[in-house]
């Protein structure tokens, strides 16, 4: 059994005295590296250094043959550029001497079959030792028979699920595990090795000595029977069915012939992860460090989009991953589906109850480390902004609101969580937005009128996309199925219907005028004087088969801005104008990536839209000259981690509002 004393500090981690040391365990032989096994993958098998293949090569470097190598000396290595040596040199000089030794010499994976490779530290082990460690030091005083085991009251007195996170709540049961009504120290380091997801139940193990490990989720999903075995139709099914899945990767798990294969077989084929090399192959700079934009190159499959949630694994604090950080990542540890966690109580949050993946034993010790690390602001809870998990719930929807001075106001309606749509009355005083319940539908959308100075918010009952008139007296709005009405704001609502086939009404900046959609591809110019109704584009002359809502006016109510789909799938940013009979559509931009929501400044020389450009994992809001011939600029003041949309700016330019969810 291998200890914490035979470990040294790492110089490609930054904090060397971390609990969980990543080193090189140098001197361990195969024995002591499975002392703990009962059944062990063949691959566990470690190369003697006196008959190692890289053996000779590490002799022609050392020109003075003092058994270790100098950069200099390193460098002489043929088949690789300087810059990838000089970044060997600097990882895989484990003990921080400025010189590499056979022993770190051979865990380069560069150049070798990954089976040759020397024996790593493997930071989840490491913890799992330091674990045991601990408890070996105090076993004599919970010992009291001294016969190096103990009895259920010895085991009881001891405490020893309490002294493991993730196992509190285990029993006596749980840690006999040969069932002789003792449990022994190694009985011990077993369950920790499975509570870790260094092996499963049965004893295989799923790390080798190489920092590879074996995809448990892929094995369990195929679904082994109750020997343990899956069949090769199974597999070739759950692989996509495919022949060339059935030549190229099933041959890595079984011999020729053979149509069953258990988790022992599968441990040793191709379905490993390989950190270290993908450590490697990601780091673009060479530094030895990965950025956040290289972790971005995680394959698919590995985790959840997106590696926002990785914060807790940054021990350093140093905005990148250094090759041990890496290796405790969830995304290389493919034991369960780490971001598969459920809110069972559907509060938007998870406790570390919820934060299981098996029942029992099974990497319970490595899911409540991992909830710990996950668990960025300590409240002993996780929040989507710390991890993805599957929930019914959606926080709500803020509100924010800044001013010219700096002040900045945030607001939230509880009872309406899911809010959209907002507009700020022309005094700045309120801002209007369409809202829903949870779990209602779209059609029982309320409006609602929240203060920006006080608490209050005003309920005026069935609408959605509210718009100002220019007085702030009346309020336009839509009803799904019923069309397009105007009411006050104050008083009573004398709710007027403007036209039962409309959708998306809103006033003209001078107050004249209202638009509406029409029959879904078309814009009606509604004079409010008179009541006379023109559309913009002729009878059937749309270009656009769809008209988004949450269009905008300019300010001098000549034009509009909105989002239109064309019938050979195009979408565009597009602006009209209302006046002269000629719509002179001009596309400002492409909008498959645009949220529509506008807002056209006081200047009017500028438009905001929210969008998501390609590769973003969150909508934030750009703005772009309303000429065109610039591409958009995202707008500084806003959150980054924040989805941000629904922008609207008040009249004198002095105050914007938009809509951020978490």
């Amino acid at each position: 059994m291998f200890s914490t004393s035979q470990f040294a500090s790492s110089p490609f981690d930054a904090v060397s005295k971390l609990v969980i040391l990543a080193v090189v365990m140098l001197t361990i032989s195969a024995v002591e590296l499975s002392s703990r096994c009962q059944a062990q993958p063949a691959a566990v098998a470690v190369v003697p250094l006196t008959t190692h293949p890289l053996r000779a090569e590490f002799s022609a470097c050392d020109a003075n043959a003092d058994g270790s190598l100098t950069e200099a000396e390193y460098l002489k290595r043929v088949g690789r550029e300087k810059p990838v040596l000089l970044r060997e040199f600097k990882m895989f000089d484990l003990d921080g001497d400025h010189r590499i030794s056979l022993a770190e010499f051979v865990t380069i994976p560069i150049g070798q079959a990954a089976e040759l490779r020397g024996t790593l530290a493997d930071p989840v082990v490491v913890l799992a030792e330091t674990k045991l460690a601990r408890l070996t030091k105090d076993w004599k005083g919970w010992d009291r028979n001294g016969d190096e085991s103990l009895d259920t009251e010895e085991f009881k007195t001891a405490a020893i699920p309490s002294l493991v996170p993730g196992l509190e709540s285990t029993g006596f049961p749980d840690w006999d595990v040969n069932r002789d009504q003792q449990v022994s120290l190694q009985e011990v380091a077993r369950v920790l090795d499975i509570a870790y997801g260094i092996r499963i139940p049965s004893g295989e193990l799923v790390r080798d000595h190489t920092g590879r490990v074996v995809d448990l989720r892929a094995f369990q999903g195929m679904h082994p029977d109750a020997n343990g075995k899956v069949k090769r139709a199974v597999y070739i099914k759950n692989m996509g069915g495919s022949a060339e899945v059935a030549e190229k990767w099933f041959p890595t798990i079984n011999k020729p012939g053979n149509e069953l294969f258990g988790f022992a077989e599968f441990a040793t084929s191709s379905h490993r992860t390989d950190p270290i090399g993908q450590f490697l192959s990601m780091d673009v700079d060479l530094d030895g460090r990965l950025s956040r934009k290289e972790l971005q190159a995680l394959p698919a499959g590995w985790g959840p989009e997106g590696i926002f949630w990785l914060d807790g694994f940054d021990d350093d604090r140093d905005g990148v991953y250094s090759l041990r950080e890496f290796l405790f990542i969830p995304q290389v540890n493919l034991l369960t589906t780490w971001h598969g966690a459920v809110d069972e109580d559907e509060d938007g949050k998870l406790q570390p109850e919820e934060f299981r993946f098996h029942p029992g034993v099974p990497l319970a010790a490595l899911s409540a480390e991992y909830f710990r690390r996950l668990d960025v602001n300590h409240d002993q809870s996780l929040s989507l902004d710390e991890y993805p998990f599957s929930t019914t719930y959606r926080p709500p929807n803020e509100i924010h609101v800044q001013f010219a001075d700096g002040k900045a106001v945030k607001i939230a309606i509880p009872d309406y969580p899911e809010i959209y749509s907002p507009e700020i009355s022309p005094d700045g005083k309120w801002v209007a937005v369409d809202g829903w319940k949870r779990g209602q539908s779209n059609v029982a959308a309320h409006l609602l009128i929240a203060s920006v100075e006080t608490d209050e918010v005003r309920d005026l009952g069935i609408g959605c996309i509210p718009q100002w008139s220019a007085d702030g007296k009346k309020i336009a709005y839509s009803r799904y199925g019923r069309g397009v009405f105007i009411r006050n704001f104050e008083g009573d609502a004398n709710d007027e219907s403007i036209d039962p086939h409309g959708w998306a009404i809103e006033f003209s900046p001078d107050g004249k005028q209202t638009a509406y959609v029409t029959g879904g591809d078309n814009f009606v110019i509604h004079d409010i004087a008179t009541n006379a109704r023109r559309p913009v584009f002729a009878e059937g002359q749309s270009p656009y088969n769809y008209i988004e809502h949450n269009f905008t006016w300019s300010p001098d109510s000549k034009r509009i801005c909105f989002k239109g789909h064309r019938l050979n799938g195009a979408v565009d940013v597009g602006i009209v104008h209302v006046t002269g009979g000629d719509p002179k559509l001009r596309v400002l931009c492409d909008a498959t990536d645009v949220n529509s929501d506008f807002s056209w400044l006081s200047d009017g020389k500028r438009l905001m839209f929210a969008r998501r450009l390609a590769g973003a994992s969150r909508n934030q809001i750009f703005e772009m000259d309303a000429e065109g011939g610039k591409p958009s600029v995202r707008y500084p003041k806003q959150p980054e981690d924040r989805n941000n949309i629904g922008v609207s700016w008040s009249r004198d330019g002095k105050t914007v509002v938009y809509l951020s969810i978490k």
